[in-house]
């Protein structure tokens, strides 16, 4: 069976709206793509309007209605609901449009709908007092019936819709060569037109959507258009069939509602719960007049954003017209026939026993009915039927929202411990050295307790690293680490940020603030720089140390908090406490354990591991491919003195990764002062039996080689480099064999 709506494979979000929405579940997911099964659908449209993504696409036929047109004898069949979604245009505007296009006629559906009043009203009095008569010219509640309440197929009334009508009117006048082509806001109508039992009264189905792409691809402004009128004879009431009732108000059927005897149903809830009860032998009207949509003009092709209400004003203003100005026609329907038969579609799911269906929501963490949440994120609007579709193969269990939800935060806990392992204990310290170890085994020791703890060490060693190390594997590790650098803000700003203010304590202090120490409550705090804060604050920062509280700049009540202290330093504290200018007992407050963090002069060993640590860093964050150093660089880089520790490292190597042209970091991709710091960083040495002639030669050719990459081979700059002249640079080249020596690699 032909798809009429598709999914756009990658489009599909997982939203599970079409699900949702899909009034008999005609959906079935596969790899999390949510398709529309051809056999269970009825081609109601309502999954393409509710799909945010656009996946869900309807059949065209621009195509094939092109073919017909360059061929020529083509008839257009327009809908009735067609003034509503065109308007303010002239239906007679509609019509030039539609001839320009390169239509030969244009014919109102309503004259089929005008047909088919006549056949009913031929019917009924067939019919006698028979009960619970169905209307058919909806093809979705065509399609429903036979599909989902085969049950209810005699109760169909055995004529064909309004289009079908006018298609088997036009082929029998016109002759079974000419092409017709049915244009409206419908897509059931795609399928109908293929029906077996009315196949071959029309040729193509276009949705409005579609006519107006082809109008833009002809650049036809049907605003633009002159008045035309329609081929057909007076449509008369038929115009009124995309309104609700309509075929009841064209046939002169009584819907008298306390007779209760002939019903307007439309809507999907109502078609669904109308056909439910019916079938289940609650009520049997003598008719019920369906349409799956709010009318023809609420179907799902169409854009227009008038409401419902004015759009029935409109067909109603224009059906009216029509009236005024027209009078009925003789009709000749001698072999004409208006009738169809139906046949039972339905397709038969074996239904699951009750340990089928646990054993699918136990698959899910569901045992018991309370672990049902029926929270409708999957599309069902049960957990049950969910696990039934499940069964049957249309649906996949892990569309579940909770328990993905569930998973994704199991997921997020392992990932958290993995990340933890995978830091090594240590977060983002790096190094492997003697002292290094020392430093992770108090970090590992004094990370378990809440000890005040002093980190000491020289700008840019890595303090913080060294606090966060402690605290992301505490028992507070889930708690907020908060870090403020107490050299960067004035006293009285510092003060404000550390415990907080009340309204109105100061100028500009319109609201109360949290401070720091209840931002990190119940976690960790870090006091970067500590020893630059002061003695007054000091006194303060002690009170929280010894009582766990604090007061807010402007309160006078105290604020109790809990909160595990760590501070850093690089001053010499006890100097400051025997100079006065830090208070002693917040210096033996803090000092209870005392972490020295080496500079990086004293561990030389592990710059290797740094620089390729921070290499892999930049070269990820800068998108390039640099596979490490030559040894004449890493030797300069490990000779350095690094007064700037590690952090001064860091610049250094994103610098050269910034720069570098090559594969790997070359002596000249660092700083001058590393390039020109000593023999062993040129790559030059002494070697034992060298004379002190072949030595000069050596030294001289190893710096000219320097300047020449150094300058990319322009020997002007060069000269300038080495503060010669060019001539003599020159002269040197060729006594030396440079280039020589350049191009074969022996220079290295």
């Amino acid at each position: 069976m032909r798809e009429i709506v598709k999914t756009i494979t990658g489009k599909c979000r997982m939203c599970y709206a079409c699900i949702r929405n899909c009034p008999v579940k005609a959906i079935k997911v596969v790899d999390g793509q949510a398709r529309v099964v051809p056999e269970l659908c009825i081609a109601c449209g309502h999954c393409v309007k509710v799909c945010a993504q656009g996946a869900k696409l309807v059949e065209r036929e621009i195509d094939k209605v092109e073919e017909f047109l360059a061929a020529g004898r083509v008839i257009a069949c327009l809908a009735p609901s067609f003034v509503a979604e065109f308007h303010p245009a002239w239906p007679g505007q509609v019509v030039a449009a539609l001839r320009k296009m390169g239509f030969d006629e244009v014919y109102e559906v309503a004259y089929g709908a005008h047909l088919v009043t006549l056949e009913y009203q031929k019917y009924l009095q067939e019919a006698g007092d028979r009960q619970g008569l169905i209307s058919t010219p909806c093809p979705a509640v065509v399609n429903l019936v036979t599909r989902y309440y085969p049950r209810l197929l005699p109760q169909l009334v055995p004529v064909v819709s309004p289009m079908i009508a006018l298609g088997r009117y036009l082929k029998t006048r016109k002759g079974p060569d000419v092409r017709l082509v049915f244009i409206g806001p419908c897509v059931a109508k795609k399928g109908e037109a293929r029906d077996e039992e009315v196949a071959g009264a029309i040729d193509a189905v276009l949705t409005f959507l579609e006519l107006k792409e082809m109008l833009a691809a002809r650049q036809i402004d049907i605003n633009l258009c002159g008045n035309s009128d329609f081929d057909n004879d007076p449509a008369c009431l038929g115009r009124l069939y995309p309104v609700g009732g309509g075929l009841l108000r064209s046939a002169g059927i009584d819907a008298d509602i306390l007779a209760n005897q002939v019903l307007v149903i439309e809507g999907r809830e109502d078609c669904l719960n109308f056909l439910h009860a019916v079938n289940e032998g609650e009520m049997v009207p003598r008719m019920a007049d369906m349409l799956f949509c709010k009318g023809c003009i609420n179907g799902p092709m169409q854009e227009n954003d008038f409401s419902p209400y004015r759009r029935r004003k409109i067909v109603a203003d224009f059906t009216r017209q029509g009236l005024q100005n027209t009078r009925p026609q003789p009709l000749h329907l001698a072999g004409i026939n208006l009738r169809r038969e139906f046949h039972d579609q339905s397709v038969f799911f074996p239904r699951p026993s009750e340990a089928d269906i646990r054993a699918i929501l136990a698959e899910l963490g569901k045992y018991t009915p309370e672990d049902e949440l029926n929270c409708g994120a999957c599309g069902y609007p049960s957990c049950r039927e969910k696990a039934v579709a499940v069964y049957h193969g249309l649906a996949e269990n892990r569309m579940c929202l909770p328990y993905l939800i569930a998973q994704l935060e199991k997921s997020n806990l392992h990932l958290r411990q993995e990340l933890k392992a995978f830091q090594g204990q240590y977060g983002q310290l790096v190094g492997n050295s003697a002292v290094m170890q020392e430093v992770y085994s108090l970090i590992e020791k004094v990370a378990k307790t809440d000890a005040t703890v002093l980190i000491r060490g020289e700008s840019g060693t890595g303090k913080e690293l060294v606090a966060r190390a402690i605290h992301y594997h505490s028992r507070r590790s889930e708690a907020p680490f908060v870090s403020i650098n107490c050299a960067a803000l004035p006293e009285t700003l510092l003060e404000s940020e550390l415990f907080g203010h009340a309204r109105g304590a100061f100028t500009g202090a319109v609201t109360t603030k949290k401070g720091l120490f209840e931002e990190a409550h119940e976690g960790t705090i870090f006091l970067d720089e500590i020893g630059d804060i002061s003695l007054g604050l000091q006194g303060k920062l002690l009170r929280v140390l010894q009582e766990g509280e604090f007061l807010r700049v402007g309160e006078t009540r105290p604020t109790r908090v809990n909160v595990r202290v760590l501070a850093a330093t690089n001053r010499d504290l006890e100097k400051a406490v025997k100079e006065g200018s830090f208070r002693p007992e917040l210096f033996y407050r803090l000092n209870v354990i005392t972490i020295w963090l080496p500079p990086l002069r004293e561990r030389r060993d592990d710059i290797p591991l740094l620089a390729r640590h921070f290499l892999e860093k930049y070269c990820q964050r800068l998108g390039k491919e640099v596979n490490g150093f030559t040894h004449e660089a890493m030797d300069a880089l490990v000779r350095a003195d690094w007064p700037g520790n590690v952090r001064e490292l860091e610049n250094v190597i994103e610098r050269a990764v910034i720069l570098t042209e090559g594969k790997k970091i070359e002596l000249g991709d660092l700083p001058r002062q590393f390039r020109n710091m000593a023999a062993g960083a040129t790559g030059w040495a002494f070697t034992r039996g060298m004379s002190f002639k072949e030595a000069v030669v050596a030294y001289e050719t190893r710096l000219i080689l320097q300047a020449l990459e150094e300058s990319q081979g322009v020997q002007a700059r060069a000269a300038e480099i080495l503060g010669l002249k060019r001539s003599t640079l020159n002269e040197m080249i060729k006594r030396y064999n440079i280039m020589e020596r350049k191009n074969s690699g022996t220079n290295r």
